[in-house]
């Protein structure tokens, strides 16, 4: 089994580019926690205002230890100063690995 985890943000108007640099910084914080299996950073087509981090994680204890970690502290608070969203939410699933 594993875990994924969605974080959906909504850039402020004109600031989805300076946002998605931004968040394009959290693909070296994923690579840096044992555990992650996948990490993608991406706008959505229908709204270039929105963007998506979706993660998936090997165990628990893994996406705790990225949502935990000083990198995405770092990311998120860089976000805030720049005033670069206006809404932020997240969801987890669990997926089930088929043998």
């Amino acid at each position: 089994m594993s875990i994924i985890h969605r974080m959906t943000v909504r850039a402020r108007q004109g600031r989805s580019t300076r946002l998605g640099q931004c968040l394009a910084r959290l693909d070296d914080v994923g690579r840096d926690i044992p555990g992650c299996l996948r990490l993608r950073i991406f706008s959505l087509r229908s709204d270039p205002l929105t963007w998506q981090v979706e993660g998936q994680w090997r165990s628990a204890a893994a996406r705790e230890a990225f949502l935990g970690s000083e990198g995405l502290r770092r990311v998120l608070a860089q976000a805030i100063d720049e005033a670069l969203f206006t809404h932020l939410e997240c969801a987890v699933e669990l997926q089930q690995q088929v043998a």
